[in-house]
């Protein structure tokens, strides 16, 4: 599973969970038993001749007065693109146009993004303004993580992408991310989502990393150590399913390289032709060692 469809999977899942933890005033007013995901949103742009999906779109009625029925629209991009304002307007004038609803538009920054919570688009004819649309513009790197930590499973999840410049211990606020999520009610397949997104996103390196090892290593934490060993077996897995036309051995050869590079930086050429040159039980054993190493001396791959 890519990256960008993870998070759209979460969302689909948390949607009201994630309106209530960043847009309160809106999700108050909607009632989440009425909430249906509209069917693949796929639109011809009839002018250019493209195919556009939208990511995330949902149905649902108000709770004020009479219900009224609205759209929920929050599309996920890694970071801002000169072109998303332009493609937010379009999405939102399509959406419009097909079910002649209010929309609820939502821009998702998973990086680096604006600083502003609300985001526009315009345009403008002989120096005259013809259009001024606004839409909500959510940039989590801006976010203070340990804010965010207790608020609910996915806001554990969501603030390992969040800023940590004023996080003393890092260790400790990656175990409670851990922790949230873990003893949250949700489901097995969910939590595992959940935590891919932290192992992912939350990576901890030198003395964070070596506090994390013996902090995990208590025994009230069994329930976080056996979560990790479970998403480290399925890494392994993901590797021998992405290298069965190159080989199971080649495919996990490739996820061992992608997991110490996003660990420990780029790689040297002896470290590479090491792991090029591992069995697949050599490999099996790094793969289940990499979440607890702190260094690269400690996998024994050489200088």
């Amino acid at each position: 599973m890519g990256q960008d469809q993870l998070f759209k999977t979460i969302l689909e899942r948390l949607l009201g969970d994630f309106l209530e933890l960043f847009f309160p005033e809106a999700a108050a007013r909607l009632d989440f038993e009425t909430l249906r995901f509209v069917d693949k949103e796929v639109f011809a742009n009839v002018p250019e001749g493209k195919v556009r999906e939208a990511d995330i779109v949902a149905r649902l009625e108000t709770r004020d007065g009479e219900p009224e029925l609205v759209l929920v629209h929050v599309e996920v991009e890694a970071e801002p693109k000169s072109d998303f304002p332009r493609r937010m307007f379009e999405y939102y004038a399509l959406l419009r146009l097909n079910y002649r609803l209010p929309v609820f538009p939502i821009a998702l920054y998973l990086r680096r993004g604006p600083l502003s919570k609300v985001a526009e688009y315009r345009e403008a004819l002989f120096g005259q303004e013809l259009l001024l649309f606004r839409y909500h513009s959510l940039a989590l790197a801006r976010l203070p993580a340990e804010e965010y930590v207790g608020a609910s499973p996915l806001g554990a999840a969501l603030s390992a992408l969040m800023s940590r410049e004023k996080t003393r211990d890092r260790a400790r606020l990656k175990l409670s991310m851990l922790q949230r999520v873990v003893r949250s009610g949700l489901d097995e397949a969910l939590k595992y989502l959940l935590v891919n997104v932290i192992e992912t996103y939350f990576e901890l390196s030198g003395e964070d990393a070596e506090r994390y090892r013996r902090l995990v290593a208590r025994k009230e934490y069994r329930a976080v150590q056996e979560v990790e060993l479970t998403w480290a077996d399925k890494l392994i897995e993901k590797g021998r399913e992405e290298g069965r036309e190159a080989g199971v051995v080649e495919g996990m050869r490739r996820m061992l390289l992608r997991q110490l590079t996003a660990k420990f930086g780029e790689l040297s050429d002896i470290i590479s032709e090491r792991v090029r040159s591992l069995s697949e039980v050599e490999l099996e054993s790094v793969l289940d060692r990499v979440l607890t190493a702190a260094t690269l001396d400690e996998l024994d791959l050489g200088d």
